[in-house]
């Protein structure tokens, strides 16, 4: 057999070889066999926790104030605002309550809360908040509740 002959059939053997493969990767894929081992590895998308946030606005007297303004800032890990696009603006009902309520991707689950009134007869006043998830499960990272009152002084004119 001479050199010309062997060559051929090298590459003749090599292109059986690469159709057999795919072939049988085929086959595999409509079988349902993957390299996934079941741990989680296989999952898509991001991690979410759900927050929620809640409280009372009260005046000194311990009266509820109605439409205070409650402006909920997502904080950065330094404690930072993280910008206009992360910031709610909630109002308080007839009995001074308030309710917050955020799913999101990811993030670091610390937020300010800065509280005022509209007719500015009070002070406003604020608060740093850290949120810890728990109870999740693979990408769910769970989920945490945070009750936070604000008692508003009235400014000394």
């Amino acid at each position: 057999m001479n050199m010309r002959n062997a060559m051929k059939i090298k590459e003749e053997k090599k292109r059986w070889l690469h159709f057999y493969n795919r072939i049988l990767s085929g086959v595999l894929v409509l079988l349902g066999f993957n390299a996934c081992d079941g741990t989680g590895a296989d999952e898509y998308g991001t991690p979410y926790c759900r927050f929620e946030i809640k409280g009372k606005v009260l005046d000194e007297l311990r009266e509820p104030v109605k439409d205070a303004r409650v402006i909920v800032k997502e904080l950065t890990s330094d404690g930072e605002p993280m910008g206009a696009y992360y910031t709610d603006t909630l109002y308080t009902q007839e009995n001074g309550e308030f309710r917050f309520l955020n799913e999101q991707a990811g993030g670091y689950g610390k937020y300010r809360l800065v509280c005022e009134d509209s007719p500015g007869i009070y002070k406003a006043d604020s608060t740093d908040i850290k949120m810890e998830p728990t109870g999740g499960k693979g990408w769910y990272q769970g989920s945490d509740t945070k009750e936070v009152d604000f008692v508003l002084k009235k400014k000394n004119e």
